[in-house]
């Protein structure tokens, strides 16, 4: 699903950057698009490269665009 502002090719960009940079760590490509997954979820510990949690950042802040634009994020008093 593509929309206006390009988020969604975005976060398919970000996504196989993270994946590239865990492709070069323990475990290599084989393992790669698994730890992507699980990181982007918050599955296991906080990456320790500070680049790796640079791009997991920038990933989640842009899925949070994407969410905000289709109406998705509510405010903390309505998770009560």
């Amino acid at each position: 699903m593509q929309d206006r502002d390009g988020t969604a090719d975005a976060l398919a960009a970000k996504r196989a950057e993270i994946a590239a940079a865990l492709a070069r760590g323990p475990g290599g490509p084989e393992t790669a698009e698994a730890r992507a997954a699980d990181l982007i979820a918050g599955r296991g510990a906080a990456p320790a490269d500070p680049d790796l949690r640079r791009l997991v950042a920038e990933y989640r802040d842009l899925a949070d665009t994407r969410l905000a634009a289709e109406g998705e994020v509510f405010a903390p008093q309505d998770d009560a």
